[in-house]
């Protein structure tokens, strides 16, 4: 399988990349990058300097959208930098990155490269959509030979992360994120249904220092960062969100409960980014979406911990 990750690299994102790192069932052959936890540039950064941290120097790194659709710039607000840190992975200095992107465009580079694998090509996209609409929407038939699709966005049985209604990753660019449902790609969604039902504990991710490198304290770090000011009414701990959209993508055993369905966005009003199934499509037996609703969490979080141990050693 070759993998691409389509990020906005904040800290679960950069658990996303150790943990791929350290999968031997999936060859990550490149990393496209979005606004969202951080901006554009950012995402650029610490996706490079992850790679680096974990071994992984000769994965290359795109640059992508640098807005929503309907706007013309982007800045994250002072929610998300209390939860992912002013340079979006919790304030741990890994400096400046030590090589520039690619060239390519990011969606450029995900068409070449599903013309390039086809069938073989997995995506994942752990940031908003809007790099896979601007590449559906310039060759939407190369697009449609990629193999695989998961997405980490939306909230369809549970509230919303960002507002009652909406997932942060599809409330970011809810316009880019209607087109991609309407489009008919088939798409695997892992939203906050199956990522809260999955929660790392602070034994889980105290486990990592015992590697005493550079890797575990910086990914450690940040764990305890996120995992601080994620969630409230925990102490240390929470939701694996962009990992278990990974794992997904490698062992889809680990998804239990699958709810084909046709989906769009509502993109105004106090619903801005709620997923819903599309009315026009009730009846259509063809379903383009495979929304996750249940998860072996246990078998899931077992993996992903000895998986980053494996790489941050």
């Amino acid at each position: 399988m070759k993998l691409i990750l389509d990020l906005d690299t904040g800290i679960d994102d950069a658990l996303a990349i150790a943990y791929t790192a350290g999968q031997t069932e999936a060859e990550l052959i490149g990393i496209t990058t979005s606004f969202g936890n951080v901006t554009v540039d950012t995402a650029v950064r610490n996706s490079i300097n992850i790679l680096d941290l974990v071994g992984k120097k000769d994965v290359p790194v795109y640059r992508g959208a640098a807005h929503p659709w309907e706007k013309e710039s982007y800045e994250p607000g002072e929610v998300v930098y209390q939860i992912h840190g002013r340079n979006g992975i919790g304030n741990v200095d890994l400096g400046e990155a030590r090589r520039e992107p690619e060239e390519m465009e990011a969606a450029d580079y995900i068409i070449e490269m599903a013309n390039t694998y086809g069938k073989n090509l997995t995506l994942v996209t752990t940031a908003p959509l809007t790099n896979l609409a601007n590449a559906i929407r310039k060759n939407k038939e190369a697009i449609d030979k990629i193999g695989k699709i998961v997405t980490m966005g939306g909230a369809l049985t549970v509230p919303g992360n960002i507002t009652p209604y909406a997932e942060a990753n599809i409330y970011a660019d809810a316009c880019a994120a209607k087109y991609v449902f309407e489009s008919g790609i088939p798409i695997v969604l892992v939203g906050l249904d199956v990522t809260m039902k999955t929660l790392i504990t602070k034994k889980d991710i105290q486990s990592w220092e015992e590697a005493d490198s550079k890797a575990s304290k910086a990914i450690t770090d940040m764990a305890v960062y996120y995992y601080t000011n994620e969630l409230d009414y925990t102490e240390i701990g929470g939701a694996m969100h962009d990992p278990l959209a990974v794992d997904a993508a490698i062992h889809p055993d680990v998804i239990k409960n699958i709810l084909p369905i046709n989906l769009t966005v509502e993109t105004e009003g106090i619903t801005k980014g709620r997923i819903i199934g599309d009315m026009k499509l009730l009846n259509e037996k063809k379903k383009s979406c495979l929304v996750c609703v249940d998860v072996d969490s246990d078998t899931f979080i077992k993996r992903f911990t000895a998986a980053v141990r494996k790489v941050i050693a």
